[in-house]
């Protein structure tokens, strides 16, 4: 097998389809071809169901691929390094990051990061816990940036805490339970509920909010896979919703948008780093990493009278 035969199989596999692959590579769609044929004629297995509607793995081809990506990422970590130690300052960072980190803790962490490093690029993607475990494992991203509830038991995984937070209801600037006092979590049930969902492993975090207080989900009229959807509704509507309290950290809490105080408690959350082993990360990986702990230490609690949940 050869390295640019593994890369053309990804590629292939990704995209669908030879001719996009092969646009996405920039080479011809006869090389990209030829390329794969050599690989199944080398291995002597089919590693692609070829159809009328484009291209997808063989039993086999998904077992190969979980290896390659792995040493892809693998050569991409080794080329980082390399030119780590020669002082280029350049290399690539693949990090997945929940929709709530990916509005406040990550653009700070990039903007800071590229000042001193300018020609590191990334590529960033957005994902929830659990779901881009199997992505960490193979290798697609170094590393993701998510709310979890607890360090998942995987010894092959590395898991860093960076803040501790909860769920706090979100609802317009001008709703009139912003001054109520002594609220429950109960309380707010019959309002219209914007639900907010992205896993689909059974461990939703707004779901696991209500069941920490006993508590049905609440009926509702619209559930959303966007966050920036669900606070545009929030901010316009007459809806609550849940949002991690961290994306108002820094006093940049959206002027649409109020927290309501509970004197429900609320299940705790980290926003955590979980990659695999450190030492398989590049020394760019870890520098970013650094600088995402710093700009994390220099968090604060949410401001405002309306904006702060008792826990």
């Amino acid at each position: 097998m050869k390295l640019i035969q593994l890369r053309n199989f990804i590629a292939v596999v990704e995209a669908g389809t030879f001719r996009q692959a092969a646009r996405n590579l920039n080479l011809s769609q006869s090389s990209v071809s030829k390329s794969l044929q050599q690989l199944e004629d080398e291995l002597g297995a089919e590693m692609l169901h070829r159809g009328v509607q484009g291209v997808t793995p063989t039993a086999a081809g998904k077992a190969l691929l979980t290896h390659a990506k792995v040493i892809e990422a693998e050569l991409r970590h080794a080329r980082n390094d390399v030119q780590t130690v020669h002082g280029a300052q350049v290399g690539e960072i693949r990090v997945s990051v929940s929709p709530t980190v990916a509005m406040g803790l990550l653009p700070r962490a990039v903007v800071a990061f590229q000042r001193a490093r300018p020609r590191v690029s990334f590529r960033i993607s957005e994902d929830v816990y659990p779901d881009i475990l199997p992505a960490i494992r193979t290798g697609d991203v170094d590393f993701s940036i998510s709310l979890v509830p607890a360090r998942p038991h995987d010894d092959t995984l590395s898991y860093l805490s960076l803040v501790k937070d909860h769920l706090v209801p979100a609802v317009r600037a001008d709703h009139p339970l912003i001054n109520a006092r002594r609220l429950k979590l109960a309380d707010l049930l019959e309002l219209d509920w914007i639900i907010y969902r992205r896993s689909h492993t059974g461990l939703d975090v707004f779901e696991q909010t209500f069941a920490s207080n006993n508590l049905a989900l609440p009926k509702s009229t619209i559930e959303c896979t966007s966050f920036a959807c669900a606070l545009a509704l929030v901010a316009n509507g007459d809806y609550v919703t849940l949002v991690p309290s961290q994306i108002f950290f820094g006093g940049r809490t959206p002027p649409s948008i109020a927290l309501l105080q509970l004197d429900s408690p609320m299940q705790p959350w980290q926003v955590a780093v979980i990659s695999r082993a450190k030492h398989e990360l590049s020394a760019v990986c870890l520098a970013f990493l650094a600088e995402i702990q710093r700009m994390a230490a220099g968090i604060g609690s949410p401001k405002g009278s309306a904006g702060r949940s008792r826990r």
